[in-house]
């Protein structure tokens, strides 16, 4: 029996041609936006991955699709071939031996998940989410889940001790190893000095990606998690008793083995907010976060009895399309920030700055349209957690942050423009002083003023003439235009 499905989603952004060696920032100014987010499939599948194209395969996968608005569909499904400039891209892994095993600090033995499906959504806004799928068929305990999900969300060591010892950090949140699809990782360096991700993430991404894309991660050391678990007695507590003061539900939606809110007031706030109760009632709830998305129903057997079996293909399906989305937004802003943070770092004067805020506000023009939505699909349900969801990311205040930004960002480079047109235009005026005396003289010995009997010039001077005024002009005009190439 199923006691509780899990996936954790590794969201990072990536770079074509980034060299870690360097210093990203001078890369991201020298390289345009469009050039660094190109996907080459062949580097994905020299790595194992098979794109796959959305087919309706079986009812879930209507059910999936007709979910979610059409508009909404181009950013969540691929139901074309592969094509350049597609809004998003899904990659599976077609060979997995379904390992997630975690081994935990005082626990004997190590969890033994089934790892279901390895997947990879990687967006036009250079931004892609990684993702395993994972099911628990062993475990039903709620402290077991609690683990599962705090140590098995991990991608380096949240801090270090002293002589950079691990010791106090496998105490707390770091898995002593995991085994994730055959990868062995253990945290063990010889030193950390820089974030270095775990193996399971860099190999199962592929070494050609890793080669070819800079990839660093968009949130913290930990994966967003999403979480279904099945458990008639923690359901029934949950319905018959107040939520807002329940520790273990705490503990469980903000993913804290140990709850780490010692004020009761702030407690019962914090979970007011991130609780999604309308089907309290009948012993399901959900809690949203900033890294987490998380449903308690009754048993997988107690749904089947009640029709509600559903559920767990909900959490599966629909709200993990839906959180991928939020996941894309929520990572598309903080890497448009990054991105903006280094291009105001170019130097004043340099020409290439329009036509780099021009680039990268034609990508974040195309983000808004296509990936940030205010609504996704009709269902209100849907709608809700949606809504919730969004507030919890606070997506919405910082698209508006974000637009302030990229506003200003065009501003000054619009002044920057004016600038170096009125400099331009002060270089032609002074070219037409420096043209002004060979023309006045051009044009007096043009003219036949003294007649030709009492001034006769000889036939030759008139080219001598025009060859000095010409020699003149392209003296002065070469002296123009290397300085102006110089400055």
């Amino acid at each position: 029996m199923l006691h509780s499905y899990h996936n954790f989603l590794f969201p990072f952004r990536f770079d074509k041609g980034l060299d870690t060696k360097e210093d990203r920032h001078s890369f991201y100014k020298n390289e345009l936006f469009e050039k660094r987010v190109f996907l080459d499939k062949n580097i994905l599948e020299a790595d194992g991955w098979c794109y796959k194209k959305f087919e309706i395969a079986s009812h879930l996968d209507y059910n999936e699709l007709v979910y979610f608005y059409d508009f909404v569909k181009d950013a969540l499904f691929n139901t074309q071939i592969f094509q350049d400039n597609a809004t998003s891209y899904f990659f599976e892994k077609e060979k997995i031996n379904e390992d997630y095993i975690l081994k935990v600090k005082g626990k004997e033995d190590p969890y033994k998940l089934k790892l279901t499906s390895i997947s990879l959504r990687i967006f036009d806004t250079g931004v892609a989410i990684l993702s395993f799928s994972v099911e628990n068929h062993a475990y039903k305990d709620l402290e077991d889940i609690l683990k599962i999900n705090e140590f098995g969300r991990r991608v380096y060591p949240q801090f270090l001790d002293d002589d950079f010892s691990l010791e106090a950090t496998k105490k707390a949140f770091l898995p002593e190893y995991m085994n994730v699809n055959g990868v062995y990782e253990d945290f063990i360096r010889e030193e950390y000095k820089s974030i270095q991700l775990a193996n399971f993430i860099t190999q199962t991404l592929g070494e050609s990606f890793i080669k070819n894309y800079g990839i660093q991660p968009l949130l913290d050391d930990r994966m967003f998690v999403i979480c279904w678990y099945g458990n008639d007695g923690f359901s029934k507590e949950l319905l018959e008793n107040n939520f807002e003061e329940n520790d273990n539900w705490y503990k469980y939606v903000f993913v804290d083995n140990t709850k780490m809110v010692q004020n009761s007031s702030m407690q019962k706030k914090l979970i007011e907010n991130a609780t999604y109760a309308r089907w309290q009632g009948y012993g399901t709830l959900y809690g949203l976060t900033r890294y987490s998305f998380m449903c308690v129903t009754s048993s997988q057997e107690s749904l089947h009895k009640n029709n509600a079996a559903f559920l767990i293909n909900h959490m599966k399906t629909v709200y993990f399309q839906m959180v991928i989305l939020l996941l894309a937004q929520r990572t598309s802003i903080l890497r448009f920030s990054d991105e903006i943070t280094a291009i105001s770092d170019i130097e004043e004067g340099n020409k290439d700055l329009t036509k780099k805020i021009s680039n990268l506000h034609k990508h974040y023009l195309r983000f808004k349209n296509k990936l940030y939505f205010k609504e996704v699909t009709p269902q209100e349900q849907g709608i809700e957690l949606y809504d919730k969801a969004r507030d919890v990311m606070r997506i919405d205040s910082d698209i508006q942050d974000l637009s302030y930004e990229i506003h200003s960002l065009n501003s000054y480079a619009f002044i920057e423009e004016e600038k170096l047109e009125k400099e331009q235009m002060n270089k032609l005026t002074k070219l037409g002083t420096f043209l002004l005396p060979p023309t006045l003289i051009a044009g007096i010995f043009g003219m036949n003023v003294f007649g030709k009997n009492t001034f006769q010039i000889d036939k030759d001077w008139n080219g001598i003439m025009a060859f000095g005024v010409l020699s003149v002009v392209s003296i002065f005009v070469m002296r123009f235009f290397i300085k102006d190439k110089n400055e």
